[in-house]
């Protein structure tokens, strides 16, 4: 799959997933590119966002690489996998809207609105990567993703 066929096959379902959440699609979409190389290392059926199992529904066990204490290790985890593409964009929204851990994020959104604001403040709770914000901002800047959030460019 080509990475225009990758936007293109999640693009308008995380669109109108986001849209019922009031989160930005271009985040949700960025994230699925950095996470799944693509759509090349999608784990299980549809994740493509690297979500841990959270205890219900389907689950594979993968190998993965995080960052600790200043160094990549390989841990094998337990990772969701989903019936449909759909499923999957809404447990994102559900665990960035409902989990305790990121209401600082929502907060961030709802007070600014601002793209970017919420990347950096998503970015140290979602991922181990201490360059992940400015990897998923590139990523949706280099790609015209913010098209898929229905309000234009004016903050990416």
């Amino acid at each position: 799959m080509t990475p225009d066929e990758f936007i293109e096959m999640i693009g308008n379902t995380a669109g109108d997933v986001c849209a019922e959440y009031n989160l930005p699609a271009s985040v949700c979409i960025a994230q699925a590119i950095l996470e799944s190389g693509w759509g090349r290392y999608c784990i299980g059926q549809y994740n493509y966002f690297g979500r841990k199992w959270n205890g219900w529904g389907n689950y594979v066990r993968q190998q993965t690489t995080e960052y600790e204490n200043g160094h990549y290790v390989t841990i094998y985890d337990k990772f969701q996998s989903y019936e449909t593409l759909e499923e999957a964009i809404r447990d994102w929204c559900i665990l960035i809207t409902e989990d305790y851990k990121y209401a600082e994020v929502v907060e961030a959104w709802e007070s600014t609105w601002s793209v970017e604001d919420f990347v950096r403040t998503l970015a140290p709770i979602y991922a181990t990567d201490p360059d992940y914000a400015d990897k998923v901002l590139s990523t949706i800047r280099a790609n015209d993703l913010d098209r898929y959030d229905g309000w234009g460019d004016e903050d990416v």
